[in-house]
């Protein structure tokens, strides 16, 4: 992924997380669509056209639709992957379809990086000591593998000391500091 982008959906992740105040672990995706005006349904599959979700403008309003059929895990993901298009600027008026999503990877992969740092903040799980997939999984209620990417993403930030090198990053760290506290003990 082109670092610029990148880094665009890392700040607007932090910001998203500094600006509806998350402090604690796991995070509740439909209530921080609610927090942009945005509505969470559930849908069928068919209605998706083969998507587990897709956000759309109806009427004014801006909807995400998720497949009802989906694992809760899949469910906050792709939630918080709309979110991420809708922040990150990517709406359109009209819904993409699935070749046209296909044109466009930065903004898939945008909202993919979006995801994942609301769900399993790395300065987070860090804080907490949590490393191994099994426990990121269990506790951001995420699935086996967004939780395996996030661990080998940490383990690389580690490696490279990068953890808290950031301000955004260390406001979201200071912004969740209670949360990490309690939970260690």
């Amino acid at each position: 992924m082109n670092y610029g982008v990148y880094r665009s959906a890392r700040n607007a992740s932090w910001h998203c997380l500094i600006d509806c105040h998350i402090c604690s672990l796991p995070i509740h995706p439909v209530l921080i669509a609610k927090k942009y005006g945005i509505q969470c349904k559930n849908s069928t599959l068919e209605e998706l056209d083969g998507d587990t979700g897709r956000i759309t403008k109806i009427n004014s309003e801006i909807f995400i639709l998720v497949d009802k059929n989906t694992l809760v895990t899949r469910k906050r993901y792709t939630v918080m992957h709309e979110v991420g298009h809708y922040v990150l600027g990517h709406l359109g008026d009209e819904p993409l379809s699935r070749s046209e999503k296909d044109c466009r990877p930065d903004e898939e992969q945008a909202a993919d990086k979006f995801a994942i740092d609301m769900l399993a903040p790395a300065c987070v799980l860090w804080g907490l000591g949590l490393r191994i997939p099994e426990e990121i999984a269990v506790f951001c209620q995420i699935s086996r593998q967004a939780a395996t990417i996030r661990a080998e993403r940490m383990e690389l930030l580690r490696r490279r000391g990068k953890f808290l090198s950031h301000p955004l990053e260390r406001r979201v760290y200071d912004q969740f500091e209670d949360f990490i506290r309690i939970y260690k003990k």
